[in-house]
């Protein structure tokens, strides 16, 4: 059988035709739920003293806590990977680098990676609720501390 060049381009048209609408179709859905970690049972144990990071999500790709901040922290930096924190409550002066900025409810910071910085509260006895969401995680035991805790 002998082919025209025009019938096999055509052929060959509709092939790719069809390959790159077989490409465009979504996988079908699949059956599965939610997972929900509500703040109240996550935190239920706020306010006992010592623990202020409850983790919430970790996997290689992402990491997500919970982060209560009641008093300054230690200047220190992470040099792997950037910091993103959303404030859930209350009201944190965050130093980062140079500057010094006062961050509330519904306020998003990202930190750099390396840049050093901290957290403090304004007044004496204040609390702040940070979402910390890093993609990828920074690892924790590559924080550099650049100043000791307080009580150390």
């Amino acid at each position: 059988m002998n082919s025209s060049p025009s019938l096999t381009r055509l052929v060959l048209f509709l092939f790719l035709v069809r390959a790159a609408n077989a490409a465009d179709v979504p996988p079908p859905p699949v059956e599965g739920a939610a997972i929900v970690q509500h703040k109240e049972e996550v935190l239920k144990d706020r306010g006992l003293g010592g623990r202020h990071l409850w983790p919430l999500l970790a996997s290689p790709e992402a990491r997500m806590n919970y982060f209560e901040v009641i008093g300054r922290g230690a200047l220190h930096y992470h040099p792997d990977a950037d910091h993103r924190l959303y404030v859930l409550e209350g009201t944190v002066v965050v130093t980062c680098g140079k500057t010094t900025t006062t961050c509330t409810a519904g306020d998003f910071i990202v930190i750099p990676k390396g840049v050093p910085h901290c957290y403090d509260v304004p007044a004496k006895g204040g609390r702040a609720l940070l979402l910390t969401f890093d993609a990828p995680p920074y690892d924790p035991k590559k924080t550099v501390s650049l100043e000791k805790k307080s009580g150390q």
